[in-house]
């Protein structure tokens, strides 16, 4: 048995992890089935922004520089990782691919594709971002198929028709990004959630710190008054707008700036209705409309990589996430197996990261 704590993932949760294993002087190993850290920032398109604020989205011990501005472009987030490890020489071994976790006599045999170790305890830190979803449409498509994550730059689309599948922030920033380099239709199936990005002038984050003093039964009506505020002159634009995340027919984070509208008012991005099929090099509406095209791209989320875990378990009442204890991020059931980077909510995935590892940390030492 390897006296180490594994964690899987060099990403921002799995370089989180190492940073409070080191603090907490537990012996550790990082391994990532890439052959670079971070490996989704890495290959991220040029236009994508964080939608969380510079401030609260930093790795532990190291603030975001102020060059950076509000919202990090997720270019700079990347160099800022990078020069994170410069750092921090964190013991991590890349191309290291998890093949299989088994429980086995309290411990967990961790199958790679560079052979098996039994660990005492493992952090799986992989994300929400490794497992791109492509949903199944009738018929096949005739052209070109993509998810947001194989979208790198908008080189190579033009005069192309590109259908956009998917109207949360990576199929707007997309849309947004081939506008007037290609015929782009935006499809938006149910709703569309469109907030100002600087609500009263300030980030919606610096808003969710400066509220958090007031009662919850206060605070929460007012937060979605203020962050979900939108543009006065968006309602005749013909697309289905929601009041706020919680009133919504859709799932995905909010879209926030005045790019969407400005691409809208100047015909660069049409929206059309929500796909349903393919015939040939035709996407079937909704509404029954057939739309030639040549490439459609989807910017439909992802699901977790939880592929490896060779046990039973729980999902969570959306059919996601695996269950945990909340308070420790221990999958429920289960002796010293933790998820890190896991939660998209309050602040954001990059600030929950921090305190998930903390309290993973915390848990391991008291338990090693």
């Amino acid at each position: 048995m390897r006296n180490e704590v594994l964690v899987i993932g060099a990403g921002p949760a799995g370089i989180t992890s190492a940073y409070y294993l080191e603090q907490a002087g537990l012996p550790y190993r990082v391994v990532d089935r890439a052959s670079i850290p971070a490996s989704t920032w890495a290959s991220i398109y040029p236009s994508l922004q964080l939608n969380t604020a510079g401030f609260v989205s930093h790795l532990p011990g190291k603030r975001m520089p102020l060059r950076t501005g509000w919202f990090p472009m997720g270019t700079d987030y990347y160099r800022y990782i990078l020069d994170y490890l410069k750092e921090h020489p964190f013991t991590i071994d890349y191309g290291v691919e998890v093949k299989r976790i088994t429980p086995v006599d309290g411990a967990w045999c961790v199958e790679t594709n560079t052979g098996s170790d039994v660990y005492r305890a493992v952090i799986i830190a992989t994300g929400r971002f490794g497992n791109p979803i492509l949903p199944a449409i009738p018929c096949e498509f005739a052209g070109r198929l993509l998810h947001a994550h194989d979208f790198h730059t908008p080189e190579g689309f033009e005069r192309q028709r590109v259908l956009i599948v998917g109207s949360g922030p990576s199929g707007v920033d997309i849309a947004v990004a081939l506008a007037g380099r290609a015929d782009v239709y935006l499809s938006v199936r149910s709703d569309i959630l469109l907030a100002r990005k600087y609500p009263y002038g300030l980030p919606n984050t610096a808003w969710q710190v400066l509220l958090s003093p007031i009662p919850a039964q206060w605070r929460k009506p007012l937060l979605d008054r203020i962050v979900y505020q939108s543009y006065p002159d968006i309602a005749k634009l013909g697309l289905k707008f929601a009041r706020n995340r919680e009133d919504r027919i859709g799932t995905s984070a909010p879209v926030r700036g005045y790019e969407l509208v400005e691409a809208i008012r100047a015909g660069t991005i049409k929206t059309v209705d929500g796909l349903d099929a393919f015939e040939g090099r035709c996407a079937v509406l909704a509404d029954g409309t057939r739309l030639e095209v040549d490439t459609v791209i989807f910017g439909t989320g992802y699901r977790p990589v939880l592929d490896f875990l060779d046990f039973p378990y729980e999902l969570d009442d959306a059919g996601w996430h695996i269950r945990i204890d909340p308070t420790t991020y221990a999958v429920a059931g289960q002796q010293a197996l933790y998820l890190v980077g896991w939660f998209y909510r309050g602040l954001g995935p990059l600030y929950n990261i921090r305190q998930e590892a903390k309290a993973v940390v915390h848990a391991l030492k008291s338990w090693w």
